[in-house]
């Protein structure tokens, strides 16, 4: 493909990725071309002016999630429901920007009561901290921002909670009481959850900026207590240096994951594909 044909298959595709999210049932290379019109669009968010740019840039990923899932609806019923919150008791991770996202979300919802959020945070940091995912399983250690079996930042929750979708509440319950289960996920959630997360990724490191997965407690408490945490981090300040991270421990799967990553920025920027 040329150059002047990336350019308007480029625009063509954040045009309709902006109006209609990715659609799933369109070619692969179509659907390549959703995902590297949802780099373009964050990467534009991620590189302009606006202090709480990293926060937009997650806010708008998980529109680009919500608008394909609406068009790419599921065979399979979803069980997943207010109230049900099994999976709120297991390890998340979340890159800087959604960490920011709840952290800003926290702050204008709960602007009169953000210490006592902050307490929550920090007890549920130090009761984790250290532990591996199937530990705090066991000890069925709730989110610090689950209130009453439900997310109190639902809209702004990070990809590992959006993206996460069961088609048995009994197979998460067995789960949660310590059975060896199989939650199965509708292919549906796990294409569009992948498109969301290499997205983000892949606009994170057009612009230089991190894109680990961090440890979302810890994270978050971090977020809440450093001033200007954000736009210390958008201009260079690693100050998540403390924080675990979550690694892609198949040097295969690391390496293709790293081979899309750059095919979607090399498609981004308007260049020939790696």
């Amino acid at each position: 493909m040329r150059r002047q044909e990336r350019r308007v298959k480029l625009k063509q595709s954040v045009d309709a990725v902006s109006r209609g999210g990715m659609d799933l049932s369109a070619s692969g290379s179509d659907q390549s071309w959703a995902v590297i019109a949802a780099t373009r669009i964050l990467l534009d968010i991620v590189e302009g002016r606006n202090p709480a740019r990293a926060s937009l840039a997650a806010k708008r990923a998980a529109e680009f999630f919500e608008t394909s899932l609406k068009h790419n609806p599921s065979k399979y019923p979803i069980q997943c429901a207010k109230g049900c919150a099994f999976c709120c008791h297991v390890s998340v991770t979340a890159t800087a920007p959604e960490i920011f996202l709840v952290a800003h979300t926290l702050r204008e919802q709960y602007k009169d009561n953000v210490e006592t959020i902050l307490a929550r945070v920090r007890a549920a940091d130090e009761r984790t901290r250290g532990l591996t995912s199937m530990e705090r399983a066991k000890q069925k250690i709730p989110c610090a921002l689950l209130q009453d079996n439900m997310c109190t930042v639902y809209a702004a929750r990070p990809a590992a909670c959006r993206g996460f979708a069961s088609t048995s509440r009994n197979a998460c319950e067995r789960g949660f009481n310590g059975e060896d289960v199989q939650v199965e996920t509708p292919a549906v959630w796990t294409s569009l959850r992948s498109a969301h997360k290499q997205a983000l990724w892949a606009a994170l490191a057009a612009s230089k900026l991190p894109s680990a997965l961090y440890e979302f407690h810890h994270g978050l408490r971090i977020a809440l207590e450093t001033p200007n945490a954000e736009l210390r981090w958008l201009k260079g300040e690693d100050i998540f240096a403390n924080v675990a991270r979550e690694f892609l421990g198949d040097a295969a799967a690391s390496a293709q994951n790293q081979k899309i990553i750059d095919t979607l920025i090399a498609g981004a920027l308007g260049k020939e594909f790696p």
